[in-house]
């Protein structure tokens, strides 16, 4: 190896920690450096859209994807994070034309690789909605003016399910864009589906929220002179123990978004669990709907400032995910969907993960909230025990013991 390949190989790694950093700036500098001594091959630019992507340079984002086409046009990959690209500038047909020629490339080898997996599920997914979503169309003149007349004639908003009726009142006009369910493992259908679900339907949401007080005592115990990762915090998206993960997550292994576990993966932290008893105690008063298979969590997440999670999909839509906010600093947000919710004391956020959504930090102040799941509230008690039976069937099948 050259001294020129040598010193490009030091920039494009120093590049690829900056991003697990989520330093964008600082990945984008050293990623540039790496290209201009000549670094090889497409991946490189894919890693510089990152950056690009990170800095919200949507049209940087997917410049440097296509130079990377330009190096090796056969890339899935990079065909595939093209898709990605157009979908979120808006540019549904562009997307739809790429994704299907990169499935085209998939191979069942290529599958084998997380990341390409990952990648092929967005595209299978995308294209069964016939490559929405796209920009709403306009309403007609008029249209709108009417709608909102008609909103507070109708007085909608006082009632806890008008925000569906809103939604499609919405929806139709082009004000807002339609967001599918879109689980990434295991889709059971003909489930209702919504983004937020009143806390209205849910007896155990209120005496949560009024354990609050306690649960942030007990966090605030936790983090009493200590770090967050000292206190028992650790990257939420880990390289290990988490099927599926691409390597190129922005937030790989990264203490920007860091968990502390009473529950993984199905798994009690019993050491953890004996340092919350109230946080536990208050758990298990919700009863059977809460932890349900397959394999539940019950955590702390912490999202340090000026952090963000970018939008994913959740893995089955057999569950709901449940925020309780514990310590707000501001400016701190949730979308999912076509609808953004800012956290506020008290106050418990139920929904959908399946459906698109992204959370951000964007103050000077760490976010904590308590999170954990529940089983789909349309699901009978032989459902839930048939889902039972069969996530730990399918579990043993994988793990080669059954």
């Amino acid at each position: 190896m050259t001294d020129k390949q040598a010193e490009a190989r030091g920039y494009a790694a120093e590049g690829m920690q900056a991003l697990q950093r989520r330093d964008a700036k600082g990945a984008e500098a050293a990623l540039t450096k790496a290209i201009a001594l000549d670094w090889p091959g497409p991946d490189i630019w894919v890693a510089l859209s990152f950056a690009k992507s990170l800095q919200g340079d949507m049209a940087g984002r997917i410049s440097a994807i296509e130079k990377a086409l330009e190096i090796e046009p056969a890339s899935v990959r990079a065909r595939l994070h093209l898709g990605q690209a157009l979908v979120g500038s808006g540019r549904g047909k562009e997307a739809e034309a790429e994704f299907r020629q990169g499935l085209a490339g998939v191979t069942p080898e290529l599958k084998r690789n997380p990341e390409i997996n990952q990648l092929t599920h967005a595209a299978e997914a995308y294209l069964a909605e016939h490559g929405a979503p796209e920009p709403p169309e306009e309403a007609p003149d008029g249209m709108q003016e009417a709608f909102d007349a008609f909103i507070e004639q109708h007085d909608i908003g006082s009632a806890p399910d008008d925000d569906l009726f809103r939604q499609s009142l919405d929806l139709l006009s082009g004000r807002a864009q339609h967001y599918p369910s879109r689980p990434t493992r295991y889709f059971y259908p003909g489930l209702p589906g919504r983004q937020f679900y009143p806390t209205s339907r849910f007896d155990w949401a209120s005496p949560l929220a009024a354990a609050t007080g306690d649960i942030r005592a007990e966090l605030q115990a936790l983090l009493s002179k200590q770090a967050a990762a000292d206190a028992g915090f650790a990257p939420y998206v880990e390289k290990t123990g988490r099927e599926g993960v691409s390597l190129s997550h922005p937030l790989l292994d990264n203490p920007d978004w860091s968990a502390f576990y009473l529950i993984k993966q199905g798994q009690r932290i019993e050491e953890n669990i004996r340092r919350c008893p109230k946080t536990w105690a208050a758990i298990e008063a919700i009863g059977d709907a809460a932890n349900p298979a397959p394999a539940p969590s019950v955590l702390f997440s912490l999202l340090q400032p000026g952090a963000a999670i970018p939008p994913h999909h959740g893995q089955i839509n057999t569950r709901l995910i449940c925020h309780l906010p514990i310590v707000l600093p501001g400016d701190c947000g949730l979308r999912v969907g076509n609808e953004t919710r800012e956290w506020k004391d008290g106050e418990v956020f139920i929904f959908d993960d399946t459906v698109e959504h992204e959370a951000w930090n964007n103050s000077d102040q760490p976010r904590y909230v308590l999170i954990f799941e529940i089983w789909h509230p349309d699901l009978s008690q032989r459902q839930r025990r048939l889902l039972t039976d069969f996530f730990k069937l399918a579990q043993s099948r994988v793990a080669g013991t059954g």
